[in-house]
């Protein structure tokens, strides 16, 4: 499920460099807070099909390019992804990350 998250991510970000939308902008036309949008683009959070198709229609594409789109692009704040010679480490990295991440977000609270 992470790796279809993160994938989901990318492409995002991706459309929105190409279409020239901020951040800020696509949080304010898709009813997101800043930080909510940056956790769409890492790829830490799973959306619903309507959220999808709210982003698709925004960003003038299809719930399945958004899916299935492979892009070689990344996530400027991500650009360590391509150090990694095995994707499966990868996944289990970021995976321990998203976890760590979100267990200090709890007891911060």
């Amino acid at each position: 499920m992470a790796n279809i998250c993160r994938k989901l991510g990318v492409n995002i970000y991706t459309l929105m460099k190409k279409a020239n939308i901020s951040p800020e902008s696509f949080a304010g036309h898709c009813g997101y807070t800043l930080k909510d949008t940056w956790n769409i683009i890492e790829g830490k959070i799973m959306l619903p099909p309507s959220e999808l198709g709210k982003i698709s229609n925004f960003l003038d594409t299809t719930r399945d390019y958004l899916l299935n789109q492979e892009t070689d692009v990344l996530v400027p704040e991500l650009q360590y992804m391509k150090e990694f010679s095995n994707p499966d480490n990868l996944d289990h990295i970021l995976d321990l990350m998203d976890e760590y991440v979100e267990l200090r977000e709890s007891v911060s609270c």
